[in-house]
């Protein structure tokens, strides 16, 4: 791999170690490790790479709502792998129903 994030950590006889710096979405997938035997052979490391959620932002359609109208909150998370479990809560109580 031509990427200056990844760096030979140890290389002996019988070990070949590499570490990865700066991990990313895009990293993610299957590595191979080939023996060069005869004949060649090979083992395979799945890779999954997990990202936290940012920071929830809300959005109100309104700051102020009279007694007897409605309003509309939205809470969003982005960026996360998986997706980040949002719930609504009013005081220690969560809001259900949806």
């Amino acid at each position: 791999l031509k990427d200056s994030r990844f760096q030979l950590v140890n290389f002996s006889d019988n070990e070949l170690r590499v570490s990865l710096s700066n991990v990313s979405l895009s990293d993610e997938g299957r590595y191979v490790c080939q023996l060069y035997t005869d004949p060649p052979q090979e083992a395979y490391a799945d890779i999954t790479v997990l990202v936290p959620p940012g920071s929830p932002i809300i959005e109100s359609q309104e700051d102020v709502v009279s007694e007897g109208n409605e309003t509309e909150l939205t809470c969003l998370s982005m960026g996360s792998k998986p997706a980040a479990s949002i719930r609504w809560m009013k005081g220690e109580d969560e809001l259900t129903g949806w």
